[in-house]
């Protein structure tokens, strides 16, 4: 007992959770198995690294400000034929942030671009990549306010070092010039340095309307759209057409 006890201290000692949770059971599971130190050591320090991955996907997730989101599978593709399928898990393998690839999903309100957005933020959470899901309005008034208290750079970064942005409600409202000069140096920096996912109900043919500058806008649109897949989604809501969304 006396040993036992000196191994559960060091096991708190060194912080492995996973360990002094299980080290009973798995001890029991060991001799009945007549298992061998090396499985029994291989046993214990997997159920060590299985704890702390999940521990870092919970966090990423957490920090991702994502809130409420769903697994790609649970997307009912069946409501809307248009969209494909095929595309959509591909890119919810995340290949396209290692491409440092944007994807715009374009289209009225309810037919799934945040839902999908977001699918995708949780796979690449899973996948171990830093994500940042913010409504775009936001975002620019969050990194403005930084020009108050002098964190202006600090709050820029927070969008611009991420490996992927999600720019929800993209062109809700015109961009003011003040505005539209944050967003440029969103975009500029992030420009094949990491990839951003952008909903927004407008038709992309009609974002310039957004852009009080012209020549700003033209440079940051062709950055965005460099490398970019563009997905249009027709159809009936989904929250009216009472799918699970």
């Amino acid at each position: 007992m006396e040993t036992y006890a000196q191994i559960k201290s060091n096991l708190r000692e060194l912080r492995l959770k996973s360990v002094l949770e299980n080290i009973e059971i798995r001890n029991t599971e060991a001799v009945k198995s007549k298992m061998s130190y090396m499985d029994f050591l291989l046993m214990l320090t997997q159920d060590e690294i299985d704890r702390r991955r999940f521990l870092k996907k919970e966090s990423a997730i957490k920090k991702s400000n994502m809130g409420r989101c769903k697994n790609i599978v649970e997307f009912e593709f069946d409501f809307n034929p248009k969209i494909n399928r095929q595309q959509i898990m591909n890119l919810a393998t995340c290949e396209f942030i290692k491409r440092k690839e944007n994807i715009i999903f374009a289209g009225p309100t309810g037919v799934g671009k945040t839902f999908l957005a977001k699918a995708i933020g949780l796979e690449a959470c899973h996948r171990g990549y830093k994500v940042v899901f913010v409504r775009t309005a936001k975002m620019l008034e969050h990194i403005y306010s930084g020009k108050a208290d002098a964190t202006f750079n600090k709050k820029l970064d927070g969008y611009i070092k991420c490996d992927l942005l999600i720019l929800d409600d993209w062109g809700m409202i015109s961009f003011s010039d003040s505005m539209l000069n944050i967003l440029n140096e969103v975009i500029s920096e992030r420009y094949e340095n990491g990839s951003c996912i952008i909903t927004s109900n407008r038709a992309i043919k009609k974002w310039d309307e957004l852009f009080s500058e012209p020549v700003i806008a033209s440079a940051l649109i062709d950055r965005l759209f460099h490398n970019c897949h563009k997905i249009i989604i027709d159809g009936k809501s989904y929250r009216q057409g009472g799918a699970n969304l």
